[in-house]
C-alpha cells in the first residue's frame, strides 16, 4: 500500500486508486464504512472516528489547505482507522464505492449556493439521492446539517422522491440532534443566534440506479477493467506538424445536452502537437492533455502520460473526435483504435 498513502499515510493520492477499491485492503482491516464529504479542517472526521472505533472513516475534501490541517488532527490524535481524499463529493462518491458497502454519509454545512442561477451545483439533488442509495448498505443512513432552510427543505424533497429511504426520526427534519458533534462554524454560528437543520435518511431498499442518474454521474458505469483509448493513423506524406497545430480547431468541438468536448488550447511540441482538453458529462468535468505524436509510419492519438483522466464513454469519444479530425487534416488512414464502439460511432457522424 506505500504506493497509495502519502503525507504519513493518511491521504491517499487520487490517481493510484483504482475504481471501486478494496477499503479492506487500505486499512488493514474489514469494517463499515464512513463517510464525510468536505470535511473543512477535520474537526467532526476525528470526532467520528474517535467515537467509531470499529469502522473506517474517509474524509474527501477539495480544499488542499483543509485537507492539510485535517490530516495534521488525524497524526495529533494517533488514529489509523481514517483516509482522507481529495476528491469532489459525486465523484468520490461513485467511483470509490461499491454498491451497497457503505454504512453512513456525513454531510456538514455543504455550500448552500444561494444564487438562484447556482443551484444546479448543490452537491444534493434528486440524482445524487439516487447514487446514494446505491451505495448505501440496507440500513444505511445519510445525515446532513446546514443553516440554510431552503436548501433543508431541497434535499428532503429529494429523498422523498427515491422509495429507497425513510426519515431517520419521526420526521426527516430537526433543529437539534443531541450528541451530535459542533463544529467550528456550528459554533460561531449558534453564538450568533443562527438556526440548524438537521436532515435524516435511513435505506431500506435497493433500487435499480435509472439510465438518467447514470449520464449524470458516468463513472458509476465503469467497471476498473476500461482501457485508455488510442488511435493510429498511417500517413502517405511527411506530417507538417507546425501547420497541424496552427489549423487545430479551438473551442467547442462537440456537444450533446450535457455531453461536451471542449478545446482550450494546443501547443506544439517535437514532432507533436498537445490538446488541452475539457470533457464534461452530466456533472462530471474531466481536464486532460491529448498527445497527437509521430509513431512508425504515421501519428497516435492518445492521452497523454502525464494526464490521468477516467476512460469514461465521453474520454473515448473525445480521443475519436480528436482522430478524426487529424485523420482528416493529414488525409491519413486509420491502422487501428482501441476507442469504445459507440463513443467511434458518435465521433465519426459529428465530423
Amino acid at each position: 500500500m506505500g504506493e497509495l498513502l502519502t503525507l504519513e499515510g493518511i491521504i491517499l493520492r487520487p490517481q493510484a486508486l483504482p475504481v471501486r477499491p478494496s477499503w479492506e485492503h487500505i486499512f488493514g482491516r474489514p469494517a463499515p464504512l464512513l463517510l464525510e464529504v468536505g470535511i473543512g479542517n477535520g474537526e467532526f472526521i476525528v470526532w467520528l472516528a474517535e467515537q467509531n472505533p470499529s469502522a473506517n472513516c474517509i474524509g474527501v475534501e477539495i480544499n488542499r489547505d483543509y485537507l492539510l490541517k485535517a490530516r495534521n488532527r488525524v497524526k495529533s490524535a494517533g488514529l489509523t482507522n481514517v483516509r482522507l481524499v481529495p476528491m469532489e463529493g459525486s465523484k468520490a462518491l461513485s467511483r470509490l464505492f461499491a454498491p451497497e458497502t457503505l454504512t453512513a454519509l456525513y454531510l456538514n454545512f455543504p455550500d448552500p449556493w444561494h444564487k438562484k442561477r447556482h443551484k444546479e451545483r448543490r452537491l444534493v439533488n434528486e440524482a445524487f439521492v439516487w447514487l446514494l442509495a446505491s451505495r448505501l448498505v440496507n440500513g444505511g443512513q445519510f445525515l446532513m446539517v446546514t443553516d440554510y432552510e431552503p436548501y433543508a427543505h431541497e434535499v428532503i424533497t429529494a429523498f422523498e422522491s427515491c422509495p429507497a429511504y425513510v426519515p431517520l426520526w419521526e420526521k426527516p427534519l430537526r433543529t437539534e440532534l443531541t450528541g451530535y458533534y459542533q463544529t467550528k462554524y456550528a459554533r460561531k454560528w449558534s453564538a450568533l443566534g443562527r438556526s440548524f437543520f438537521y436532515i435524516g435518511f435511513r435505506k431500506i431498499l435497493n433500487v435499480e440506479l435509472p439510465e438518467w442518474v447514470l449520464q449524470t454521474y458516468p463513472l458509476v458505469s465503469l467497471k476498473g477493467d476500461e482501457t485508455m483509448p488510442q488511435v493510429a493513423l498511417k500517413t502517405r506524406q511527411p506530417v507538417d506538424w507546425s501547420k497541424l497545430w496552427q489549423s487545430f480547431p479551438k473551442g467547442l468541438l462537440w456537444q450533446r445536452g450535457d455531453n461536451v468536448v471542449n478545446v482550450k488550447d494546443c501547443y506544439l511540441g517535437d514532432e507533436a502537437v498537445i490538446v488541452d482538453l475539457v470533457v464534461t458529462e452530466g456533472r462530471l468535468m474531466q481536464r486532460f492533455f491529448v498527445s497527437i505524436h509521430a509513431y512508425r509510419e504515421g501519428v497516435m492519438v492518445k492521452v497523454h502520460e502525464a494526464s490521468h483522466p477516467d476512460p469514461t464513454r465521453g474520454v473515448h469519444r473525445a480521443i475519436a473526435l480528436i482522430s478524426l479530425i487529424v485523420k482528416r487534416f493529414l488525409d491519413a488512414e486509420l491502422q487501428h483504435h482501441s476507442c469504445e464502439a459507440h463513443a467511434w460511432s458518435e465521433a465519426f457522424l459529428a465530423i
